[in-house]
């Protein structure tokens, strides 16, 4: 029997993503990634004839991404250990980016619906408390599925509702008297409900909770979001592209549908892997960016759209968001929206931002929930980063989503900046971002909160903005495009009358006809050759008189 030994006794190797920076440094010759591909695939396949066949051992993995249009390597990911890594450093100086692939996280706050407290005491189940309950909707019908969260003084309980709604907890140290909360989040449907101080019989017990306004079984409602940024009817044009990255899409859900998609999440079929949405988290993003209007359901913001799902998660990280932008580069898409993000920076990260931008597509992205700094790809300058509002009376006072309302409310008393929200001078624009509702695997509906809610509100207003504006729709794709169409946004929004880094410009609103916004840098250079041809006109006319 083998000794246990330590990880640590191992040289451990993590994924690093490699590239060259934007300018090279001019004491040092440029990396040549052909090269060091062949010399990095040698390596690997020399650690592969090494291995010893006896052991678990196998060649670190290693992949080159090559630029969409012109096929040449833009960056390599490689399984490194740190003295590796800094070899490589050492050896090409500061011709060569060598960085941790890092992860990347959803910016949604369901991850935060969790049991509350941990145990300090040890089990005695001479001191068991049991509850058995029921969760129903108004007319009294089971719920099930529902996630239960009961937390006493010391100890706590979570369970799943089974098909009679029907859930059994057990908590020890505790007593009727000491439990502190009830939580309970149903997976589709219904709204979540929180009861502080809850009153338990000894036995059966019932909660009700509310169901969502939106429904396959009723006609289609209007959510708040699309009321805030003004719900429109996009007119009839060449279908706007948008891509959501993501953790994939629901494929067959009767109120929201994909263009296509590609899976860069896991090993599998990539060609299929993102009709997969374990989470439901990209379903729902695509449902508030493009939710058909069908009369069912919900309707997204953008009712002519093509969606392309490509899914980063599960195991996001910088490496994956990167073919997930090289494949939106490909597609040509219009808009790319983006409801993840982590704290760390990266250069070769960026390098593809900008790339996406000089292919004319507009990047837009949750700024984050922590309530810190503004989190990454949001913070970049060539993303839009999108923080998030809530409006009061959207969803029940004691439901999850009261937790997120904050002081900072705006001049008209009917919003506020939820408490989750990153902020910071790179924010551009709000959203709405609490209790929002929209499409879920099932199929069937969810309240979610997060910035990930917001940023594919705004995502969705660029799509509308585009198909309203043919002089920026037609224009050619490049980065004067894209420039052009972030800025139509900006012009579009409404100060709510929140600090700067918390609402940015404001949020913008979509009217049935906006055909007209501030002009950019380059609308600028528009403008003086429009006022040139009118003065050589002007001229020609004099001349001819």
């Amino acid at each position: 029997m083998p000794e246990v030994g330590s990880k640590k006794d191992k040289a451990q190797t993590q994924k690093y993503i490699l590239g060259k920076p934007s300018i090279t440094p001019a004491n040092v010759d440029e990396v040549d990634l052909e090269k060091l591909s062949v010399e990095l695939a040698g390596d690997a396949a020399a650690f592969a004839a090494m291995a010893d066949d006896d052991t678990d051992t196998t060649a670190p993995a290693f992949t080159v991404m090559r630029h969409p249009d012109t096929n040449d390597i833009h960056t390599l990911t490689a399984e490194l250990t740190e003295e590796d890594a800094d070899k490589l450093k050492s050896k090409y100086k500061g011709a060569l980016l060598v960085e941790p692939d890092h992860q990347l996280f959803m910016q949604t706050t369901e991850a935060t619906f969790e049991m509350s407290q941990l145990p300090i005491t040890a089990a005695n189940s001479s001191n068991e408390l049991k509850i058995t309950l029921k969760v129903v909707d108004e007319n009294g019908a089971p719920v099930g599925s529902a996630r239960v969260d009961l937390a006493g003084e010391v100890w706590s309980d979570q369970q799943m509702t089974n098909a009679q709604g029907r859930v059994a907890l057990k908590l020890f140290g505790e007593t009727l008297d000491s439990l502190t909360e009830l939580r309970i989040k149903p997976a589709l449907d219904h709204w979540s409900r929180i009861i502080q101080q809850p009153a338990f019989a000894a036995k059966e017990n019932t909660v009700t909770v509310t169901s969502l306004p939106a429904s396959l079984d009723a006609p289609q409602v209007n959510l708040w979001g699309n009321d805030a940024i003004g719900n429109v009817q996009m007119p009839a044009s060449d279908r706007i592209r948008v891509a959501v990255i993501d953790s994939g899409f629901a494929d067959g859900h009767p109120d929201v549908v994909a263009a296509g998609g590609r899976g860069f999440a896991a090993e599998g079929n990539p060609e299929e892997d993102w009709k997969t949405d374990d989470s439901g988290h990209g379903t729902h993003v695509a449902g508030t960016i493009s939710a058909l209007n069908n009369g069912i359901g919900m309707r997204g913001v953008a009712d002519r759209v093509d969606v392309f799902a490509l899914r980063v998660f599960p195991g996001a990280s910088f490496s994956k968001l990167i073919a997930a932008i090289d494949e939106a580069i490909a597609l040509k898409v219009d808009v790319v929206n983006m409801s993840l993000g982590g704290a760390n920076q990266s250069d070769l990260l960026q390098q593809r931002m900008q790339a996406a931008r000089e292919a004319g597509i507009l990047l837009v992205a949750a700024a984050g929930n922590s309530g810190g700094a503004v989190m990454y790809p949001a913070a970049y300058p060539e993303v839009m980063a999108v923080s998030a509002i809530g409006k009061f009376g959207t969803f029940p006072e004691d439901s999850f989503h009261s937790r997120h309302v904050t002081d900072h409310v705006t001049s008209d008393g009917s919003c506020f900046a939820a408490r989750f929200t990153c902020r910071g001078p790179e924010i551009d624009v709000c959203g709405p971002g609490v209790a929002i509702v929209s499409t879920l695997p099932g199929p069937g509906f969810g309240s979610y909160d997060g910035t990930s809610m917001a940023s594919p509100h705004v995502a969705g207003i660029a799509a509308v903005l585009l198909a309203q504006r043919p002089d920026i729709h037609g224009m050619p794709r490049n980065g004067a495009r894209s420039k052009t169409l972030f800025q139509a946004v900006l012009g579009s929004c409404q100060s709510l009358g929140l600090p700067p880094e918390l609402q940015g410009h404001g949020m913008p609103t979509l009217t049935a006809d906006n055909i007209s916004a501030p002009p950019s840098d380059d609308g600028i250079d528009v403008i003086a050759d429009l006022i040139r041809k009118a003065l050589e006109a002007a001229k020609t006319i004099k001349e001819t008189t």
